[in-house]
């Protein structure tokens, strides 16, 4: 084998086994959001090494075909299972999208804030470390939920409630208010009972007694 031929085959199995240590996952290609709220598009990376840093990490709209956001990790450590944590990064949202977006160098996810209908569509994440990789993920924006009015049936038999328990309070304070009345009534009317005085059902008995008074004076 020509010393050339054995460059190339050195060359290509390094490429190869680089690709072989860094691994791409997505698991969940299709999220739904709502307009004015928040969604994550979930990436994770994993890394034999921590060669692989810096990497580039960019995330572009293909409709209509935009940037989103670029980023490069600059370096991280891995854990037992080659992901990076305590990562650092620079980034640079492009200029639709400021203020808007957020890139976790961790896992390479893409965090989209203040949701618009125009931003449903397919969103492709790519890596360039040593060779080109890229994932896509599809969003889907819906409307907010317009809350229901009550209708006009619910309405009018609210009002005819109010209106029927409206009468039976009155009649319930009238009822009350006669009573106490009688009461006080009934207690004057003891009170001169106890002093000799005639009054209510006690005036028969007091006006005898008076009169036999009168006719013994007499």
């Amino acid at each position: 084998m020509s010393p050339q031929s054995c460059a190339a085959v050195c060359l290509s199995l390094t490429l190869v086994g680089r690709n072989l240590g860094f691994l791409v996952e997505i698991p969940q290609d299709a999220v739904t959001g709502t307009v004015g709220q928040s969604v994550l598009l979930p990436v994770s990376y994993r890394c034999n090494s921590t060669s692989c840093f810096p990497m580039s990490i960019k995330w572009t709209f293909d409709h209509p075909l935009q940037r989103t956001i670029s980023c490069v990790v600059l370096n991280c450590s891995l854990d037992d299972g080659g992901a990076p944590k305590y990562c650092s990064k620079k980034c640079y949202p492009y200029p639709a999208y400021w203020g808007r977006v957020e890139l976790f160098p961790e896992n390479a996810s893409l965090l989209l804030q203040d949701l618009q209908l125009s931003d449903s569509g397919v969103y492709n994440v790519s890596f360039l470390q040593h060779q080109r990789q890229s994932r896509h993920i599809t969003l889907t924006v819906l409307e907010q939920p317009v809350p229901t009015e009550p209708s006009s049936n619910s309405t009018s038999e609210g009002a005819g409630r109010i209106a029927t328990c409206i009468p039976c309070c009155i009649l319930g304070g009238c009822y009350c208010f006669i009573l106490l009345l009688l009461q006080l009534l009934f207690h004057l009317c003891w009170l001169r009972g106890g002093r000799g005085e005639a009054c209510g059902c006690c005036w028969g008995e007091g006006s005898q007694r008076a009169g036999a008074a009168r006719a013994g004076a007499e």
